[in-house]
């Protein structure tokens, strides 16, 4: 069995386990990912995330693109990662 860390001493830690993924979306920036991952804008990715409504529908990401979206925060997580363990 897998060993469950207790982060709810680490004040940075135990925020993070209550972030709701919103949250989480904020905190990275939309424009940057949209560019990178998608090539579109940033204003493009905010209608799809916030599900705005165009031509009288609701904007959402298809399943290829939530696919390209789960890939690209698990790029920039093992990015952001290395960067961590290169200031240790």
């Amino acid at each position: 069995m897998e060993d469950i860390k207790d982060h709810s001493k680490d004040p940075i830690l135990g925020k993070l386990e209550f972030m709701e993924r919103e949250d989480l979306l904020r905190v990275i920036n939309g424009s940057y990912i949209a560019e990178r991952f998608f090539g579109k804008s940033g204003s493009w990715f905010s209608q799809k995330l916030n599900h705005h409504l165009k031509n009288g529908q609701p904007c959402e990401f298809t399943p290829e693109e939530l696919k390209t979206l789960s890939n690209a925060l698990y790029t920039i997580a093992l990015e952001l990662q290395d960067l961590a363990d290169e200031m240790q």
